[in-house]
């Protein structure tokens, strides 16, 4: 579809759906859930493990052909999601050690974070290997299909380019691309909006996300929601 054809008042109440299954299916399987989470397509985050947390505003994108998937290896691991982050369609976090996602990070579709080998070099009968801790710091952007190795620290503000590799630890207000990731860029700290101004705003997230989707789909009806879902037109 070129646009979206959903009323404002369809969209909400499938929201509505997806935070009652959030709830009744997702947040069981978390050891802590902050505030105001949210996964669109809930049924497409596949959850394995214990000692999952998750902090507030976090929200998730999983599709159906790009499922989201946070794994602790048989209880040996840790994974903490910090407030306010996003993680985009097809993203892994795996861990047999631990894996600390700091506020307003961000992991692009396909984004993999791993603190383990998941086979040693020369025994490879046996998981998960050597590990080492994985921390992304406040602020962290990891790029489309980048993957973060075990060991790695990500400082504050830095940004992972798309497809790259980060086995070495990145300094803060760095910009990395490459395989293995290299410097090849700067952040200005001073110059910098994080996603944590759209919850610490005036307004609340949830009406400024209402006034912007009723600007968007305000003129939308049930009727031509149908029409374009059952016989599309070439402006739908």
């Amino acid at each position: 579809m070129r646009r979206d054809h959903r009323p404002i008042w369809l969209k909400s109440l499938l929201e509505s759906f997806n935070r009652t299954y959030v709830n009744w299916r997702i947040k069981p399987q978390l050891d802590s859930v902050g505030i105001d989470f949210r996964v669109m397509y809930p049924r497409h985050l596949q959850l394995s493990g214990p000692n999952i947390h998750i902090g507030n505003h976090v929200h998730l994108m999983a599709l159906y052909d790009r499922p989201i998937r946070l794994s602790v290896f048989e209880g040996l691991g840790e994974i903490r999601v910090g407030h306010y982050c996003i993680i985009n369609p097809g993203s892994r976090i795996s861990s047999a050690n631990r894996i600390i996602i700091g506020e307003s990070c961000m992991l692009a579709m396909n984004a993999y974070l791993t603190d383990a080998d998941w086979h040693d070099t020369q025994h490879r009968n046996f998981a998960p290997g050597k590990t080492a801790p994985v921390t992304l710091q406040d602020n962290v952007w990891i790029g489309e299909s980048a993957l973060v190795g075990k060991g790695v620290t990500i400082g504050e503000n830095s940004i992972v380019g798309a497809c790259s590799v980060v086995t070495k630890d990145v300094p803060a207000n760095s910009i990395v691309a490459g395989v293995p990731a290299k410097i090849v860029g700067q952040v200005d700290p001073d110059d910098l909006t994080t996603r944590k101004a759209m919850f610490t705003m005036d307004q609340p997230y949830d009406e400024f996300e209402f006034d912007y989707y009723s600007k968007i789909l305000g003129g939308n009806t049930l009727a031509g929601w149908l029409r374009a879902s059952i016989l599309p037109g070439p402006n739908d």
